[in-house]
């Protein structure tokens, strides 16, 4: 599972799951097929009610008939992701159904311009009125490939990407998650001392941040050979030169009381 980890502006670490290329390939289709029923149901059943050969002449059928091609067809289509994306908070129907969304990569919710500069940079949109030509199920499933050409330069990038990024998300500063994903308790700084007789040995540790603590748990959590032994010595002796405190014991158990200093302290104040 690829984990992002965001540093919000309270410089607090939140973590969230990318989503996977396969849910959003999902997402995608379910889109479209949203787009094309839309479609069909539009041109093939509504149209054929409000346009009757026998209530307009022929130069009347053919205005009204692209005017509603443009209002009821053409122009939801191509807003079709912009729209849903800003009034279901980062979601598309497809991505509801996934449950997977797009965030800020300050780890809130996209903002409309960032939204707005994502639509514009995926070329797939400039595409999808190409639904409106198809005429039977069946063909579908060749839109679908066709879509799938024109959106490989995106595919593509978000194969290469460390964060999983479609050129509009690098562009937006945007990333796609994963919302149904949730923390363990014990992946995050949290220990829990209730109930325990407990006396904190260095009440500096205040002096340090949710992130410098995190990456304790985590240099903690890691596994353990010569080289983060090393390291583990070396952030060690920083911390006691930033705290003007005296280490007690080996740097592991040193790092091990600062943890459970902090836990204990913010939990009791």
């Amino acid at each position: 599972m690829a984990l992002i980890t965001i540093n919000t502006p309270f410089n607090i670490d939140l973590e969230f799951s990318l989503a996977a290329f396969y849910k959003r390939m999902f997402a995608w289709l379910i889109d479209l097929l949203v787009v094309f029923i839309y479609c069909y149901i539009m041109l093939f059943f509504v149209y054929q009610n409000v346009i009757d050969e026998n209530r307009w002449n022929a130069i009347t059928k053919d205005n009204l008939s692209l005017l509603l091609l443009i209002g009821t067809v053409l122009v939801p289509v191509m807003l079709y992701h912009l729209l849903f994306e800003i009034f279901m908070n980062g979601r598309s129907p497809g991505k509801f159904f996934m449950g997977i969304k797009v965030i800020n990569m300050e780890g809130a919710s996209a903002t409309i311009s960032q939204l707005l500069l994502r639509w514009i940079l995926c070329l797939a949109n400039y595409f999808l009125i190409v639904v409106i030509f198809i005429t039977s199920p069946i063909y579908l499933f060749t839109i679908a490939f066709f879509m799938g050409v024109v959106s490989l330069p995106d595919i593509i990038c978000i194969a290469v990407t460390k964060h999983s990024q479609r050129f509009g998300d690098l562009a937006a500063g945007t990333v796609v998650v994963d919302t149904r994903y949730k923390m363990d308790i014990h992946e995050t700084i949290f220990m829990d001392l209730q109930g325990q007789t407990y006396q904190p040995v260095y009440p500096e540790v205040l002096k340090l941040t949710d992130r410098d603590i995190n990456g304790i748990r985590n240099l903690l959590a890691g596994k353990l050979n010569t080289d983060t032994e090393n390291y583990m010595m070396r952030v060690a002796y920083r911390i006691e030169e930033v705290l003007n405190i005296k280490m007690n014991g080996e740097p592991v158990f040193f790092l091990q009381t600062l943890l459970k200093d902090y836990n204990y302290l913010t939990q009791n104040k």
